[in-house]
Protein backbone atom coordinates (compact mmCIF):
# COMPACT_ATOMS: atom_id res chain seq x y z
CA UNK A 1 0.00 0.00 0.00
CA UNK A 2 1.38 3.43 -1.12
CA UNK A 3 1.38 6.28 1.64
CA UNK A 4 0.98 9.33 0.90
CA UNK A 5 0.62 12.70 1.88
CA UNK A 6 10.43 17.90 11.61
CA UNK A 7 19.46 19.11 20.83
CA UNK A 8 20.11 18.83 24.11
CA UNK A 9 17.98 17.54 26.62
CA UNK A 10 16.84 18.40 29.93
CA UNK A 11 14.16 15.43 30.67
CA UNK A 12 11.85 15.47 33.15
CA UNK A 13 8.15 14.07 34.22
CA UNK A 14 4.93 16.43 32.92
CA UNK A 15 3.87 15.58 36.38
CA UNK A 16 7.16 17.19 37.63
CA UNK A 17 5.40 20.70 37.76
CA UNK A 18 3.61 20.30 41.52
CA UNK A 19 2.36 23.98 41.37
CA UNK A 20 -1.30 22.46 41.90
CA UNK A 21 -2.15 21.15 38.89
CA UNK A 22 -3.27 17.66 38.32
CA UNK A 23 -0.36 15.53 36.86
CA UNK A 24 -1.36 14.20 33.16
CA UNK A 25 -1.70 10.20 33.50
CA UNK A 26 1.88 9.16 32.17
CA UNK A 27 5.22 10.81 32.55
CA UNK A 28 6.40 12.76 29.50
CA UNK A 29 9.59 14.42 28.57
CA UNK A 30 10.02 17.94 28.37
CA UNK A 31 13.45 19.17 26.60
CA UNK A 32 15.18 21.78 27.67
CA UNK A 33 17.70 21.73 24.58
CA UNK A 34 18.73 24.68 21.92
CA UNK A 35 15.42 25.90 19.98
CA UNK A 36 15.20 24.76 16.78
CA UNK A 37 12.51 26.69 14.34
CA UNK A 38 11.16 24.31 11.20
CA UNK A 39 12.31 24.21 8.29
CA UNK A 40 11.05 27.11 5.98
CA UNK A 41 8.78 26.06 3.14
CA UNK A 42 10.25 27.83 0.16
CA UNK A 43 8.22 28.68 -2.70
CA UNK A 44 9.41 28.89 -6.73
CA UNK A 45 10.47 26.54 -9.00
CA UNK A 46 8.69 23.44 -9.28
CA UNK A 47 11.35 20.52 -7.94
CA UNK A 48 11.10 17.11 -6.76
CA UNK A 49 13.16 17.13 -3.86
CA UNK A 50 13.93 14.99 -1.46
CA UNK A 51 14.01 15.53 2.29
CA UNK A 52 15.35 11.97 3.62
CA UNK A 53 15.37 11.53 7.69
CA UNK A 54 18.98 12.89 8.60
CA UNK A 55 20.46 11.02 11.54
CA UNK A 56 22.26 12.49 14.19
CA UNK A 57 25.90 11.70 14.19
CA UNK A 58 28.78 12.90 16.01
CA UNK A 59 29.83 14.76 13.01
CA UNK A 60 26.73 16.71 12.23
CA UNK A 61 26.62 18.07 15.73
CA UNK A 62 30.55 18.96 15.49
CA UNK A 63 29.53 20.25 12.08
CA UNK A 64 26.73 22.84 13.93
CA UNK A 65 29.18 23.70 16.71
CA UNK A 66 31.33 24.88 13.83
CA UNK A 67 28.60 26.72 12.51
CA UNK A 68 27.65 28.49 15.53
CA UNK A 69 31.46 29.89 15.42
CA UNK A 70 30.55 31.09 12.11
CA UNK A 71 27.05 32.24 12.20
CA UNK A 72 27.57 35.35 13.89
CA UNK A 73 29.69 37.02 11.00
CA UNK A 74 27.87 35.30 8.25
CA UNK A 75 25.29 37.13 5.96
CA UNK A 76 23.48 34.37 3.51
CA UNK A 77 23.06 35.57 0.16
CA UNK A 78 25.35 38.35 -0.52
CA UNK A 79 28.20 36.18 1.44
CA UNK A 80 27.51 32.67 -0.79
CA UNK A 81 29.78 33.56 -3.52
CA UNK A 82 32.85 35.21 -1.61
CA UNK A 83 32.21 32.73 1.08
CA UNK A 84 33.75 29.70 -1.24
CA UNK A 85 34.57 32.22 -4.14
CA UNK A 86 33.25 33.11 -7.45
CA UNK A 87 35.08 31.22 -9.73
CA UNK A 88 36.29 28.21 -8.15
CA UNK A 89 38.86 26.68 -10.68
CA UNK A 90 37.66 22.67 -10.21
CA UNK A 91 34.50 22.96 -8.53
CA UNK A 92 33.65 21.22 -5.10
CA UNK A 93 32.55 18.29 -5.20
CA UNK A 94 30.24 16.89 -2.97
CA UNK A 95 29.45 13.11 -4.01
CA UNK A 96 28.63 11.12 -7.21
CA UNK A 97 25.83 9.65 -9.01
CA UNK A 98 26.85 7.08 -11.03
CA UNK A 99 29.46 8.73 -13.11
CA UNK A 100 28.23 11.64 -12.60
CA UNK A 101 30.12 14.53 -9.99
CA UNK A 102 27.58 16.39 -7.69
CA UNK A 103 29.79 19.34 -8.10
CA UNK A 104 29.33 23.13 -6.94
CA UNK A 105 30.59 25.34 -9.35
CA UNK A 106 30.51 28.81 -10.52
CA UNK A 107 27.34 29.33 -13.25
CA UNK A 108 26.00 25.50 -12.70
CA UNK A 109 22.65 23.96 -11.21
CA UNK A 110 23.80 23.09 -7.89
CA UNK A 111 25.48 26.89 -7.84
CA UNK A 112 22.06 28.35 -8.96
CA UNK A 113 20.21 26.04 -5.95
CA UNK A 114 22.31 27.81 -3.41
CA UNK A 115 21.72 31.26 -4.56
CA UNK A 116 17.94 30.10 -4.20
CA UNK A 117 17.82 28.77 -1.23
CA UNK A 118 19.94 32.03 0.47
CA UNK A 119 17.94 34.58 -0.95
CA UNK A 120 14.57 33.01 -0.12
CA UNK A 121 16.03 32.43 3.84
CA UNK A 122 17.72 35.43 4.20
CA UNK A 123 13.98 36.86 4.06
CA UNK A 124 12.82 34.03 6.11
CA UNK A 125 13.88 35.32 9.53
CA UNK A 126 15.46 32.23 10.36
CA UNK A 127 18.29 31.66 12.67
CA UNK A 128 21.55 31.96 10.78
CA UNK A 129 22.91 29.34 12.10
CA UNK A 130 20.83 26.97 10.82
CA UNK A 131 19.95 28.73 7.49
CA UNK A 132 23.81 28.29 6.44
CA UNK A 133 23.14 24.34 6.86
CA UNK A 134 20.05 24.04 5.72
CA UNK A 135 20.76 26.51 2.15
CA UNK A 136 23.75 24.11 1.26
CA UNK A 137 22.09 20.86 2.04
CA UNK A 138 18.80 21.65 0.26
CA UNK A 139 20.72 22.90 -2.51
CA UNK A 140 23.07 19.81 -2.55
CA UNK A 141 19.55 17.15 -2.36
CA UNK A 142 18.01 19.32 -4.90
CA UNK A 143 21.18 18.82 -7.20
CA UNK A 144 20.89 15.21 -6.03
CA UNK A 145 17.65 14.34 -7.56
CA UNK A 146 18.53 16.66 -10.53
CA UNK A 147 21.56 14.84 -11.60
CA UNK A 148 20.27 11.51 -11.32
CA UNK A 149 16.78 11.98 -13.18
CA UNK A 150 18.86 13.87 -15.86
CA UNK A 151 20.80 10.69 -16.46
CA UNK A 152 18.06 8.71 -16.59
CA UNK A 153 16.83 11.38 -18.72
CA UNK A 154 19.75 10.59 -21.37
CA UNK A 155 20.22 6.33 -21.11
CA UNK A 156 16.02 7.09 -21.94
CA UNK A 157 17.38 9.42 -24.95
CA UNK A 158 15.15 12.54 -23.94
CA UNK A 159 16.20 15.93 -25.18
CA UNK A 160 15.45 19.23 -24.93
CA UNK A 161 14.76 20.28 -28.77
CA UNK A 162 15.03 23.76 -30.05
CA UNK A 163 10.86 24.07 -30.46
CA UNK A 164 10.32 22.45 -27.37
CA UNK A 165 13.21 24.93 -25.50
CA UNK A 166 11.43 28.21 -27.52
CA UNK A 167 8.02 27.28 -26.56
CA UNK A 168 8.81 26.88 -22.53
CA UNK A 169 10.81 30.06 -22.96
CA UNK A 170 7.62 31.91 -24.10
CA UNK A 171 5.76 29.85 -21.77
CA UNK A 172 8.04 30.84 -18.88
CA UNK A 173 6.89 33.77 -18.33
CA UNK A 174 10.53 35.40 -18.36
CA UNK A 175 9.35 37.98 -21.20
CA UNK A 176 5.77 38.45 -19.60
CA UNK A 177 3.86 41.44 -19.60
CA UNK A 178 0.54 41.98 -18.17
CA UNK A 179 0.39 37.87 -17.77
CA UNK A 180 1.43 37.40 -21.80
CA UNK A 181 4.68 37.42 -23.73
CA UNK A 182 5.40 40.23 -25.05
CA UNK A 183 7.86 40.28 -28.22
CA UNK A 184 9.11 44.12 -26.98
CA UNK A 185 10.09 42.88 -23.47
CA UNK A 186 12.04 40.57 -25.04
CA UNK A 187 13.74 42.08 -27.98
CA UNK A 188 14.81 45.05 -24.97
CA UNK A 189 16.14 41.87 -23.04
CA UNK A 190 20.18 41.50 -22.63
CA UNK A 191 21.68 39.20 -24.95
CA UNK A 192 23.18 37.55 -21.67
CA UNK A 193 19.89 37.65 -19.63
CA UNK A 194 18.59 35.66 -22.59
CA UNK A 195 21.39 33.41 -22.57
CA UNK A 196 20.47 32.44 -19.38
CA UNK A 197 16.85 31.73 -19.13
CA UNK A 198 17.83 29.82 -22.38
CA UNK A 199 20.56 27.81 -20.46
CA UNK A 200 18.36 27.11 -17.40
CA UNK A 201 15.10 25.93 -19.74
CA UNK A 202 17.54 23.38 -21.57
CA UNK A 203 19.06 22.50 -19.05
CA UNK A 204 15.89 22.01 -16.78
CA UNK A 205 13.43 20.46 -19.73
CA UNK A 206 15.21 16.54 -19.54
CA UNK A 207 14.43 16.47 -15.95
CA UNK A 208 10.86 18.25 -15.91
CA UNK A 209 9.98 15.61 -18.75
CA UNK A 210 10.71 12.62 -16.31
CA UNK A 211 9.31 14.08 -12.96
CA UNK A 212 6.18 15.13 -15.01
CA UNK A 213 5.75 11.59 -16.62
CA UNK A 214 6.04 9.81 -13.05
CA UNK A 215 3.57 12.16 -11.76
CA UNK A 216 0.90 11.88 -14.17
CA UNK A 217 1.09 7.96 -14.62
CA UNK A 218 -2.61 7.07 -14.23
CA UNK A 219 -3.58 4.03 -12.00
CA UNK A 220 -5.97 1.19 -13.03
CA UNK A 221 -9.82 2.12 -12.50
CA UNK A 222 -9.50 -1.37 -10.44
CA UNK A 223 -6.74 -0.27 -8.48
CA UNK A 224 -8.77 3.16 -7.44
CA UNK A 225 -11.82 0.90 -6.56
CA UNK A 226 -10.24 -1.69 -4.33
CA UNK A 227 -7.98 1.25 -2.61
CA UNK A 228 -11.50 3.43 -2.46
CA UNK A 229 -13.75 -0.05 -1.16
CA UNK A 230 -11.42 -0.29 1.86
CA UNK A 231 -10.77 2.97 2.77
CA UNK A 232 -14.58 3.12 2.95
CA UNK A 233 -14.95 0.32 5.16
CA UNK A 234 -14.39 0.60 8.49
CA UNK A 235 -15.34 -0.79 12.40
CA UNK A 236 -16.20 1.48 15.55
CA UNK A 237 -14.81 0.33 18.71
CA UNK A 238 -14.96 1.38 22.53
CA UNK A 239 -12.92 0.32 25.49
CA UNK A 240 -11.57 1.58 29.33
CA UNK A 241 -8.35 1.88 29.96
CA UNK A 242 -6.86 -0.33 33.40
CA UNK A 243 -4.07 2.29 34.35
CA UNK A 244 -1.67 3.13 36.79
CA UNK A 245 -4.67 5.41 37.77
CA UNK A 246 -6.70 2.84 39.31
CA UNK A 247 -3.35 1.54 41.51
CA UNK A 248 -4.49 1.90 45.06
CA UNK A 249 -3.07 5.18 46.30
CA UNK A 250 -1.86 3.04 49.84
CA UNK A 251 0.84 1.11 47.88
CA UNK A 252 1.69 4.05 45.80
CA UNK A 253 2.06 5.90 49.46
CA UNK A 254 3.79 3.17 50.62
CA UNK A 255 6.12 2.85 47.59
CA UNK A 256 6.88 6.67 48.25
CA UNK A 257 7.75 6.40 51.93
CA UNK A 258 10.16 3.84 50.85
CA UNK A 259 11.41 6.07 48.25
CA UNK A 260 11.34 9.59 49.38
CA UNK A 261 14.10 11.05 47.76
CA UNK A 262 12.89 10.49 44.32
CA UNK A 263 9.56 13.02 45.38
CA UNK A 264 11.42 15.78 47.36
CA UNK A 265 10.36 18.61 45.45
CA UNK A 266 12.32 21.96 44.90
CA UNK A 267 12.24 25.31 42.70
CA UNK A 268 14.73 25.40 40.10
CA UNK A 269 16.03 27.70 37.25
CA UNK A 270 18.51 26.79 34.94
CA UNK A 271 21.28 27.61 32.19
CA UNK A 272 22.68 25.31 29.83
CA UNK A 273 25.75 25.77 27.87
CA UNK A 274 27.87 23.88 25.26
CA UNK A 275 31.40 23.15 27.23
CA UNK A 276 32.57 23.30 30.71
CA UNK A 277 34.32 26.40 29.76
CA UNK A 278 31.48 28.38 29.27
CA UNK A 279 29.96 27.00 32.58
CA UNK A 280 32.67 27.73 34.28
CA UNK A 281 32.62 31.46 33.04
CA UNK A 282 29.23 32.18 33.32
CA UNK A 283 29.34 30.61 37.03
CA UNK A 284 31.63 32.81 38.12
CA UNK A 285 30.31 35.83 36.64
CA UNK A 286 27.31 34.96 38.64
CA UNK A 287 28.87 34.39 41.97
CA UNK A 288 31.13 37.36 41.50
CA UNK A 289 28.19 39.56 41.18
CA UNK A 290 28.98 41.14 38.18
CA UNK A 291 25.81 39.45 36.68
CA UNK A 292 22.42 37.57 37.97
CA UNK A 293 21.88 34.34 37.39
CA UNK A 294 18.46 35.92 35.67
CA UNK A 295 20.57 38.18 33.02
CA UNK A 296 23.00 35.19 32.61
CA UNK A 297 20.41 32.89 31.13
CA UNK A 298 18.78 35.40 28.66
CA UNK A 299 22.39 36.11 27.45
CA UNK A 300 23.84 32.78 27.50
CA UNK A 301 21.47 29.30 27.65
CA UNK A 302 20.87 27.09 24.93
CA UNK A 303 17.63 25.45 26.11
CA UNK A 304 13.81 26.73 25.94
CA UNK A 305 13.97 28.24 29.27
CA UNK A 306 15.96 31.37 28.51
CA UNK A 307 13.47 33.20 27.57
CA UNK A 308 11.77 32.82 31.00
CA UNK A 309 15.02 33.98 32.42
CA UNK A 310 16.20 30.42 33.48
CA UNK A 311 13.20 29.97 35.40
CA UNK A 312 11.85 25.79 35.46
CA UNK A 313 9.70 25.82 38.55
CA UNK A 314 9.35 23.20 41.05
CA UNK A 315 9.91 19.85 40.31
CA UNK A 316 9.83 16.50 41.49
CA UNK A 317 13.79 15.25 42.23
CA UNK A 318 12.95 12.30 40.04
CA UNK A 319 12.03 14.52 37.24
CA UNK A 320 15.33 16.28 37.47
CA UNK A 321 17.81 13.77 38.22
CA UNK A 322 18.59 12.39 34.55
CA UNK A 323 19.68 15.51 33.11
CA UNK A 324 22.81 14.73 35.26
CA UNK A 325 25.29 12.42 33.11
CA UNK A 326 26.60 11.48 36.72
CA UNK A 327 23.28 10.71 38.67
CA UNK A 328 25.26 11.70 41.89
CA UNK A 329 25.93 15.18 41.15
CA UNK A 330 22.48 15.53 41.35
CA UNK A 331 22.54 14.70 45.33
CA UNK A 332 24.04 18.33 45.49
CA UNK A 333 20.85 19.88 44.98
CA UNK A 334 18.90 18.23 47.89
CA UNK A 335 21.39 19.90 49.71
CA UNK A 336 21.42 23.26 48.31
CA UNK A 337 19.91 26.61 50.16
CA UNK A 338 17.43 29.10 49.08
CA UNK A 339 19.21 31.46 46.33
CA UNK A 340 22.03 28.75 46.16
CA UNK A 341 23.57 28.72 43.10
CA UNK A 342 25.49 25.23 42.17
CA UNK A 343 27.33 23.80 39.16
CA UNK A 344 28.94 23.27 36.56
CA UNK A 345 27.56 19.71 36.08
CA UNK A 346 27.72 17.60 32.89
CA UNK A 347 24.49 16.85 31.18
CA UNK A 348 23.61 14.82 27.89
CA UNK A 349 25.44 17.19 25.41
CA UNK A 350 25.59 20.07 27.66
CA UNK A 351 26.51 22.12 30.80
CA UNK A 352 24.36 23.22 33.28
CA UNK A 353 24.05 25.78 36.08
CA UNK A 354 21.37 25.52 38.59
CA UNK A 355 19.80 28.32 40.69
CA UNK A 356 17.78 26.77 43.86
CA UNK A 357 14.87 28.76 43.96
CA UNK A 358 13.39 27.45 47.43
CA UNK A 359 15.30 24.41 48.87
CA UNK A 360 14.05 20.92 48.41
CA UNK A 361 11.11 19.82 50.82
CA UNK A 362 9.72 16.20 51.58
CA UNK A 363 6.51 15.67 49.89
CA UNK A 364 2.94 14.89 51.37
CA UNK A 365 2.45 11.51 51.03
CA UNK A 366 -1.22 11.43 51.87
CA UNK A 367 -1.75 14.13 48.69
CA UNK A 368 -3.89 13.37 45.93
CA UNK A 369 -1.43 15.24 43.22
CA UNK A 370 1.90 13.80 45.31
CA UNK A 371 0.02 10.16 44.65
CA UNK A 372 -0.91 10.87 41.03
CA UNK A 373 2.94 11.81 39.97
CA UNK A 374 4.19 8.75 42.07
CA UNK A 375 2.10 6.35 40.06
CA UNK A 376 2.73 8.23 36.87
CA UNK A 377 6.53 7.63 37.80
CA UNK A 378 6.01 4.20 38.72
CA UNK A 379 4.06 2.96 35.02
CA UNK A 380 7.42 4.55 33.15
CA UNK A 381 9.96 3.97 35.48
CA UNK A 382 8.98 0.65 37.49
CA UNK A 383 6.04 -1.00 35.51
CA UNK A 384 6.73 -4.17 36.43
CA UNK A 385 6.14 -3.78 40.47
CA UNK A 386 2.26 -2.43 39.56
CA UNK A 387 2.05 -4.60 36.59
CA UNK A 388 0.26 -7.89 38.83
CA UNK A 389 -2.30 -5.90 40.16
CA UNK A 390 -3.31 -4.11 37.15
CA UNK A 391 -3.43 -6.97 35.49
CA UNK A 392 -5.61 -9.13 37.55
CA UNK A 393 -7.84 -5.73 37.70
CA UNK A 394 -8.16 -6.05 34.20
CA UNK A 395 -9.53 -9.28 34.06
CA UNK A 396 -11.85 -8.87 37.41
CA UNK A 397 -13.58 -5.65 35.00
CA UNK A 398 -13.39 -7.85 31.69
CA UNK A 399 -16.21 -10.72 33.90
CA UNK A 400 -18.09 -7.80 34.89
CA UNK A 401 -17.98 -6.13 31.44
CA UNK A 402 -19.15 -9.62 30.29
CA UNK A 403 -21.61 -10.09 32.24
CA UNK A 404 -23.24 -6.51 32.95
CA UNK A 405 -21.33 -4.78 30.39
CA UNK A 406 -18.81 -1.96 30.01
CA UNK A 407 -20.64 1.02 30.67
CA UNK A 408 -21.23 -0.57 33.96
CA UNK A 409 -17.66 -1.39 34.93
CA UNK A 410 -17.23 2.76 33.81
CA UNK A 411 -19.97 4.03 36.00
CA UNK A 412 -19.12 1.71 39.02
CA UNK A 413 -15.29 2.97 38.95
CA UNK A 414 -16.14 6.66 38.04
CA UNK A 415 -14.60 6.07 34.46
CA UNK A 416 -15.82 7.63 31.37
CA UNK A 417 -16.18 4.57 28.19
CA UNK A 418 -14.00 6.17 25.16
CA UNK A 419 -15.64 6.03 21.93
CA UNK A 420 -13.92 5.00 18.91
CA UNK A 421 -15.90 6.29 15.30
CA UNK A 422 -15.38 4.27 12.01
CA UNK A 423 -11.87 3.23 11.34
CA UNK A 424 -10.60 0.83 8.69
CA UNK A 425 -8.10 -1.85 9.01
CA UNK A 426 -5.46 0.29 8.16
CA UNK A 427 -2.49 -2.36 8.95
CA UNK A 428 0.16 -0.96 6.60
CA UNK A 429 -0.54 2.84 8.24
CA UNK A 430 -1.26 4.06 4.54
CA UNK A 431 -2.35 7.91 4.23
CA UNK A 432 -5.11 7.18 1.30
CA UNK A 433 -6.84 5.84 4.65
CA UNK A 434 -8.01 6.79 8.41
CA UNK A 435 -6.65 5.39 10.98
CA UNK A 436 -6.88 5.61 15.28
CA UNK A 437 -4.49 8.22 15.29
CA UNK A 438 -7.59 10.41 13.97
CA UNK A 439 -10.80 8.98 15.23
CA UNK A 440 -9.40 7.57 18.91
CA UNK A 441 -9.49 10.95 20.76
CA UNK A 442 -7.61 9.41 23.84
CA UNK A 443 -4.72 8.17 21.61
CA UNK A 444 -4.27 4.31 23.41
CA UNK A 445 -5.43 2.17 20.32
CA UNK A 446 -2.93 3.50 17.52
CA UNK A 447 -0.39 1.74 20.07
CA UNK A 448 -2.41 -1.45 20.38
CA UNK A 449 -3.55 -2.18 17.47
CA UNK A 450 -0.46 -4.10 15.67
CA UNK A 451 -0.09 -7.12 14.33
CA UNK A 452 -2.37 -10.10 15.39
CA UNK A 453 -4.27 -7.36 17.89
CA UNK A 454 -5.09 -5.45 14.84
CA UNK A 455 -6.29 -8.77 13.06
CA UNK A 456 -8.21 -10.15 15.94
CA UNK A 457 -9.89 -6.48 16.42
CA UNK A 458 -11.38 -6.51 12.70
CA UNK A 459 -11.65 -10.68 12.52
CA UNK A 460 -14.23 -10.77 16.37
CA UNK A 461 -17.64 -11.11 16.20
CA UNK A 462 -19.11 -7.40 16.55
CA UNK A 463 -20.44 -6.53 19.85
CA UNK A 464 -17.74 -8.46 21.58
CA UNK A 465 -15.76 -7.92 24.15
CA UNK A 466 -12.22 -9.28 23.73
CA UNK A 467 -9.58 -10.44 26.68
CA UNK A 468 -7.71 -7.33 28.30
CA UNK A 469 -5.01 -6.11 25.75
CA UNK A 470 -1.29 -5.04 27.44
CA UNK A 471 -0.71 -1.44 25.98
CA UNK A 472 2.83 -0.48 27.96
CA UNK A 473 1.77 -0.42 31.20
CA UNK A 474 -1.53 -0.66 30.97
CA UNK A 475 -4.62 -2.72 29.76
CA UNK A 476 -7.74 -2.14 27.93
CA UNK A 477 -11.27 -3.48 27.85
CA UNK A 478 -12.19 -2.93 24.61
CA UNK A 479 -15.50 -4.00 22.97
CA UNK A 480 -15.91 -4.18 19.23
CA UNK A 481 -18.40 -2.62 17.61
CA UNK A 482 -20.25 -2.21 13.97
CA UNK A 483 -18.86 -2.38 10.79
CA UNK A 484 -19.68 0.50 8.53
CA UNK A 485 -19.48 2.13 5.21
CA UNK A 486 -18.70 5.51 4.00
CA UNK A 487 -19.72 6.21 0.95
CA UNK A 488 -18.60 9.79 0.95
CA UNK A 489 -14.84 8.62 1.54
CA UNK A 490 -15.42 5.82 -1.12
CA UNK A 491 -16.59 8.65 -3.40
CA UNK A 492 -14.22 11.14 -2.78
CA UNK A 493 -11.01 8.71 -3.25
CA UNK A 494 -12.51 7.58 -6.45
CA UNK A 495 -12.37 10.81 -7.73
CA UNK A 496 -9.05 12.02 -6.30
CA UNK A 497 -6.71 8.41 -6.37
CA UNK A 498 -4.68 9.81 -9.38
CA UNK A 499 -3.52 12.84 -8.07
CA UNK A 500 -2.86 11.32 -5.03
CA UNK A 501 -1.44 8.09 -6.59
CA UNK A 502 0.68 10.39 -8.92
CA UNK A 503 2.15 12.85 -5.83
CA UNK A 504 3.62 9.66 -4.35
CA UNK A 505 4.91 8.08 -7.46
CA UNK A 506 7.24 11.39 -7.75
CA UNK A 507 8.10 10.82 -3.41
CA UNK A 508 8.65 6.96 -4.11
CA UNK A 509 10.97 7.89 -6.84
CA UNK A 510 12.65 10.07 -5.71
CA UNK A 511 13.49 8.29 -2.47
CA UNK A 512 14.38 5.40 -4.50
CA UNK A 513 17.00 7.17 -6.69
CA UNK A 514 17.91 8.75 -3.32
CA UNK A 515 18.87 5.73 -1.56
CA UNK A 516 20.17 4.09 -5.28
CA UNK A 517 23.62 2.35 -4.62
CA UNK A 518 24.69 4.51 -7.27
CA UNK A 519 24.76 7.52 -5.22
CA UNK A 520 27.85 8.43 -3.28
CA UNK A 521 27.21 10.63 -0.58
CA UNK A 522 29.99 13.11 1.10
CA UNK A 523 28.19 16.13 2.04
CA UNK A 524 28.91 16.73 5.65
CA UNK A 525 32.53 15.95 5.44
CA UNK A 526 33.21 18.08 2.50
CA UNK A 527 30.72 20.95 3.71
CA UNK A 528 32.27 20.76 7.18
CA UNK A 529 35.93 20.55 5.66
CA UNK A 530 35.93 22.68 1.96
CA UNK A 531 32.98 25.00 2.31
CA UNK A 532 33.18 26.36 5.84
CA UNK A 533 37.20 26.14 5.00
CA UNK A 534 37.11 28.62 2.25
CA UNK A 535 38.93 31.75 2.37
CA UNK A 536 37.02 35.18 1.47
Amino acid sequence: MRKMHGRKRFIMSANDNTNGKKPEDEAKELTIGKAKKDAVAVEGKKEVVLKPKRKITIGWVLGMLILILIAVSFVLAPAIEAFVGKRTSNGIVFGKYGKQEIKYVYGNYFYDQVQNYANQYKSSGTDQTQALYQIWKSAYDSTVIFTAINELATKAGIIAADDVVNRAIINSGAYNKDGKFDVETYQKASAESKANVEKSIRRSLPYQIVVDDVGTVLSSSAEAEYIATMASKGRTFRYLSVDQNQYPNELASQYALQNKQLFYTMDLSIISVETAEQAKTVYESITSGQTTFEAAAVANSLDSYAAQEGKVGQLYYYGIVSNFKNADEALSLLSAKDGDVIGPFEANGSFTLYKVNSAAVESDYADETTLASVKAYLAVNDSALIDSYLSDLAKSWAETAKAEGLDEVALKNNLEVVAVGATPYNVGKSSYMSDFSYTDTAGILSSAATGDVAKQMYTAQANTLLDPIKVGAAYLLLEVGEDTLDEGMSSYLSMFYDYYSGSQNQQDFSQALYTSDAFEDNFLTTFLTVVLGQTK
